[in-house]
């Protein structure tokens, strides 16, 4: 049965109860999740570890722990010729279980409301459920660019600025915000060094197509090192945050903590392997 990361039931039932739409954290504006001044004031990458201790992890799950510059993440790298990826979501009932959907890696889509309704475009089997969203508004999902994550009929993934999203060929597809990478560029709006940290989760795509990261911090981390990590670590071209702290990720033998299958979400990335 599927397992999900990092967080225990007490803080699961508290992220239930205060809803995935509250007040979302902007990288140029709001205050930090954590301020503590470095000790020389130059621009290194502020890490703010937990306690836990590394997960014993199977060597051959599709989830394997990931380092970037002090940072601890976790990393499933999908090769699309070997992985099909969908976006799924039950509209009629609202949020859906990690524990429901059939996967050998699964994760929360993009951010959403407090009644489980995606805060913009989502797309299953073809099927668009919930239109594009190019609303103005604050918070982490209108911090633009914000984008879209797709998986096209060709078999391709792509991560593309939502005012570009052309929806032909689109098979699955989520929205969220803010893009992290596009095209090798790092979003204006992030700082290097940042002490505004939290749990991330993100989507990227490498510059073929071919290959999908899913990747969640181990540690709170801030939209920068995030942002690079997915660029200069993993070698993806374009990469978009899915959501925070109420994020989970889960594969066979990732070592993951069973209690936050309890946690719905409106939308789940689901990769299973071909074969």
């Amino acid at each position: 049965m599927p397992t999900m990361l990092r967080t225990s039931a007490a803080l699961a039932l508290v992220m239930l109860l205060v809803g995935c739409a509250g007040p979302q954290v902007d990288e140029s504006s709001a205050s930090p999740s954590v301020t503590t001044p470095s000790a020389s004031g130059s621009e290194t990458p502020f890490i703010v570890t937990t306690t836990e201790p590394a997960k014993q992890v199977d060597p051959d799950s599709a989830v394997q722990p990931y380092e970037f510059e002090g940072v601890r993440f976790s990393v499933a790298r999908l090769d699309l010729s070997q992985w099909d990826i969908r976006v799924v979501w039950d509209g009629e009932k609202g949020g859906t279980y990690l524990g429901e959907v059939d996967g050998d890696v699964l994760t929360n889509a993009g951010i959403f409301t407090p009644s489980y309704v995606p805060g913009g475009l989502l797309v299953s089997d073809g099927q668009q459920l919930v239109p594009l969203n190019l609303n103005g508004g604050e918070g982490n999902f209108h911090l633009l660019p914000n984008g879209v994550f797709a998986i096209m009929d060709d078999g391709t993934a792509e991560v593309v600025d939502s005012m570009d999203y052309s929806p032909d060929g689109v098979m699955q597809a989520t929205q969220s915000g803010p893009a992290l990478v596009l095209d090798g560029v790092i979003h204006p709006a992030f700082t290097a060094g940042s002490t505004n940290v939290a749990f991330r989760s993100g989507v990227g795509v490498s510059a073929d197509g071919r290959t999908v990261y899913l990747a969640i911090s181990d540690d709170l981390v801030n939209f920068d090192t995030f942002a690079r990590m997915f660029r200069d670590g993993l070698g993806a071209s374009s990469a978009l945050y899915l959501d925070g702290q109420i994020s989970g990720l889960w594969a066979a033998g990732a070592g993951r903590d069973i209690d936050l299958l309890l946690q719905p979400y409106a939308g789940i990335i689901a990769a299973t392997r071909k074969g």
